[in-house]
């Protein structure tokens, strides 16, 4: 059981070809594992097993040769496998070449900081202005930085390519969780704009029915006037007929006298 592990004990080589900064993702890294078989009197059973990085995926694999690709469930990598029957002290190398997928995008990184200055300027006049501000700064310092570290790493060991592509993707995601934030404080300015255009929809409504309503009591106020006024003018009028008609008849006292005279 020793001797079989032995067997898989891997040795692996990465190397790489990169351009400085590819506008699509042509470079890539070989991986390269090797087996060898430690005795020297004996035929035995080797298993080549290479794990592939963690960002790598069976569709970034470019060429294996004749190795099979598989998942380890528990560690969550896809690895590479082929068993061999070597010879005493015979060893062998196969090579594994994968899409480079440790780039970020400089369209990403324009994108994001384009999305900043875009948010800036829909907070200008608000109360969140200054943070805005600030944020967009940090913003677009980081993105100069993950830009600055990939140009350098493009050159480097696969190994420094890989880790400094990691601690890019970190600040990538302090980025973004920087817009969210902007976003969150303009959706805030949003929604108290609403509001207070709701409130104003709601004042001005509330004016109107005011002013509906002063008016239609002015109305109704006039007609109880009306009413009041026509009523009394038709006694006025009515005892002022009355009065005329007393006036009009004879008096039958004045008559008698005149006749007593005669």
């Amino acid at each position: 059981m020793m001797k079989r592990r032995k067997l898989m004990f891997l040795i692996l080589l990465l190397a790489a070809a990169f351009g400085l900064w590819p506008a699509k993702s042509y470079a890539s890294i070989v991986l390269k594992a090797i087996v060898v078989n430690p005795s020297k009197v004996k035929t035995q059973t080797a298993i080549l097993k290479a794990y592939l990085p963690k960002e790598a995926k069976p569709e970034d694999v470019i060429d294996m040769g004749d190795l099979k690709i598989d998942y380890d469930v528990e560690k969550a990598l896809y690895y590479v496998y082929k068993k061999f029957e070597l010879k005493p002290g015979q060893s062998v190398i196969r090579s594994v070449k994968i899409k480079d997928v440790w780039i970020i995008p400089k369209s990403e990184i324009d994108a994001l900081t384009g999305r900043a200055k875009g948010l800036v300027e829909k907070l200008k006049k608000t109360v969140y202005s200054k943070t805005a501000v600030a944020l967009r700064r940090d913003i677009e310092k980081k993105s100069l930085e993950i830009i600055n570290k990939q140009r350098k790493a493009m050159n480097a060991l696969p190994q420094t390519h890989i880790a400094v592509y990691r601690e890019n993707v970190k600040t990538l995601n302090s980025i973004k969780n920087s817009l969210a934030e902007m976003d969150n404080m303009l959706i805030k300015v949003k929604l108290a704009a609403a509001e207070l255009t709701r409130a104003k929809r709601v004042s001005v409504r509330t004016t109107w029915w005011v002013i509906l309503i002063i008016i239609l009591f002015l109305i109704l106020l006039s007609i109880i006037f009306f009413i009041v006024w026509h009523r009394q003018a038709v006694i006025t009028e009515k005892t002022e007929k009355e009065k005329e008609e007393s006036e009009s008849l004879p008096n039958p006292s004045g008559e008698d006298k005149e006749d007593k005279v005669e």
